[in-house]
C-alpha cells in the first residue's frame, strides 16, 4: 500500500512531434508504494507520458518532479537519477552476447553500485526468486518470450530501483507466456515496489493498480481507484472504450 511519501510529481506535462501534440497537459502524483496503471486507446499518449517520466521522451513543456529534483532542470544528470527508475520495454532488451547472469550484472559492476562478487550473489538470488537459476548460464536467444520478459524486469531490479515503469510488458509474448509475467508484476506490488504500468490487460490492471488513469487524446480522461474506474465509469468516452476492450 502507498504511503504519503511523494515519489514522482507529474504537473502539466505537454509532447509534441512537430505540429502534433501528443500530451496536452497532464498533472498527476505517484506515492511511494503507489501501482498506477495507463489504460487508453492505441495511440492515446500513454507510452509517450510512461517515457516522459524517466526523459526517454523530452517534454515539450511542464515538469517532471522525481524525488524533489526537476528532471528537466539544467544541470540535472539525468543519468544518476535513471539509476534509481528502473524500466521494462515491450522488447526485452537484453544483450545477445551475454549470458543471463552478466545482463543482469552488467549495469550494477559497470556503474560501481556493486562489485562483481556482490553483483553475481544478487543475480543469482534474482534467478533463483524467478525460478530460472538454472538458465544463469544460458544466452537470451535460448529462453522463451516470458523467460526474457522475467529477466529483463529482474534485471531492473538488481539495481535497487525506487520505481519501475513497465512499457506493456507482455504485448510482445505469446498469450500463454503473460501470466508468468504479470504474476512477478503482482508480487512486486504486493511487496510495495512502487510502479507505473501502462498496459492493455484489463483484468491485471483492475487486480493490480490501486489507481488506474484513463489517457484518451492526450489528457487524462479519469482518474481512481480501479472498482470506479471499471464498475462506475463516468466519461461517455471511458464508457465506450471499456466496452470495446472488456
Amino acid at each position: 500500500m502507498s504511503d504519503n511519501t511523494v515519489i514522482l510529481e507529474v504537473k502539466n506535462l505537454c509532447k509534441s512531434f512537430g505540429s502534433h501534440e501528443v500530451l496536452r497537459g497532464i498533472s498527476t502524483t505517484v506515492k511511494k508504494g503507489d501501482v498506477l496503471v495507463l489504460i487508453g486507446p492505441s495511440g492515446c499518449g500513454k507510452s509517450t507520458f510512461l517515457r516522459s517520466l524517466n526523459l526517454l521522451e523530452e517534454p515539450t513543456d511542464g515538469q517532471v518532479i522525481f524525488e524533489g529534483t526537476p528532471l528537466t532542470d539544467a544541470g540535472v544528470d539525468i543519468d544518476k537519477v535513471r539509476e534509481k527508475i528502473g524500466m521494462v520495454f515491450q522488447q526485452f532488451n537484453l544483450f545477445p552476447n551475454m549470458t543471463i547472469l552478466e545482463n543482469i550484472m552488467l549495469a550494477p559492476v559497470t556503474l560501481g553500485k556493486m562489485s562483481r562478487e556482490e553483483a553475481q550473489a544478487k543475480a543469482r538470488e534474482l534467478l533463483e526468486r524467478i525460478g530460472l537459476l538454472d538458465k544463469a548460464d544460458a544466452y537470451p536467444q535460448q529462453l522463451s518470450g516470458g523467460q526474457k520478459q522475467r529477466i529483463a524486469i529482474i534485471r531492473s531490479l538488481a539495481m535497487n530501483p525506487d520505481i519501475m515503469l513497465f512499457d506493456e510488458p507482455t504485448s510482445a509474448l505469446d498469450p500463454e507466456m503473460v501470466g508468468e509475467v504479470l504474476s512477478l508484476i503482482k508480487e512486486l506490488a504486493k511487496e510495495g515496489m512502487t510502479m507505473v504500468i501502462v498496459t492493455h490487460e484489463m483484468g491485471f490492471a483492475r487486480e493490480v493498480a490501486n489507481r488506474v488513469m484513463f489517457i484518451n487524446e492526450g489528457v487524462i480522461g479519469e482518474e481512481g481507484e480501479p472498482e470506479k474506474i471499471f464498475g462506475n465509469p463516468q466519461s461517455p468516452r471511458l464508457k465506450e472504450f471499456l466496452s470495446k476492450v472488456l
